[in-house]
């Protein structure tokens, strides 16, 4: 407790103030509410996704493309597959990875990659493995010409993709390829940021938590090099947003 007295304090003169607040004690909530308020905010924002899907899943589709996402409205899974077969085609992909997401098999995202001749990985960077398996699978995922990934949950207010690395999905698939093809269902669309860190809260509380979590918005840009906006640096230069029908 003192090392952190005296941080504040160092924070405190830092910020040009003399009072110096002190430190509270720590809880297990760690700040959040208790974990009856968590769960039910979390059970809220999950309603109001399922129950403003439509609506949800089209605000998402407007501010995608503000974003820089290639946003395609699927009419039906048949309709979604040819999608990704065409940019397979498209791009003479050799080589593309998928994440264990349940839509993808919903959409028969195997049939679609493997017809045009490229091989299908599932990457499973993620858990016990040794070291020369997770180099093997960074390899893999930088030599990938596409990586395609479902979508844990996606934020209609700024058209962003959220992705929580696990076993079966390596950050590395929407992060390594040079295209990212991201499919989204309706339902897992929420409002805001308000919605997904009430749905994180909840987790937190649940014990549930997952290590890291990706916010993707768009394809990957920087301004670092002479103020230039540069497209493509530290991510997929191009980004594609498949959004499955509500039914």
């Amino acid at each position: 407790m003192a090392d952190r007295s005296k941080f504040l304090a160092v924070v405190t003169a830092g910020l040009g103030r003399t009072e110096v607040l002190a430190p509270t004690s720590i809880t297990q909530t760690a700040g959040f509410e208790d974990a009856a308020t968590a769960k039910a905010n979390a059970d809220n924002a999950s309603t109001d996704a399922s129950d403003r899907s439509s609506e949800l899943a089209d605000q998402m589709a407007v501010e995608a493309v503000k974003a820089g996402w290639k946003v395609h409205r699927a009419s039906n899974s048949e309709d979604a597959a040819g999608y990704i077969t065409s940019i397979c085609v498209e791009k003479q992909a050799t080589s593309v990875l998928r994440s264990n997401h349940h839509a993808l098999d919903q959409i028969g995202v195997d049939i679609a990659v493997t017809t045009t001749g490229a091989t299908l990985e599932t990457t499973e960077h993620s858990g016990e493995y040794s070291q020369y398996q997770i180099e093997e699978s960074k390899s893999k995922a930088f030599s990938a010409d596409i990586g395609i990934t479902g979508v844990d949950y996606a934020i209609a207010e700024t058209g962003t993709v959220v992705l929580h690395p696990r076993r079966g999905l390596s950050r590395l698939v929407s992060l390594a390829p040079p295209t990212h093809i991201a499919v989204l269902r309706p339902g897992e669309v929420l409002d805001s940021l308000d919605e997904l860190f009430a749905m994180e809260r909840n987790d937190f509380m649940s014990v549930e938590l997952a290590g890291s979590m990706n916010l993707i918005s768009g394809p990957s840009k920087t301004a670092d090099i002479e103020g230039t906006t540069v497209t493509g640096i530290h991510g997929p230069l191009e980004v594609h947003l498949v959004i499955l029908a509500d039914v």
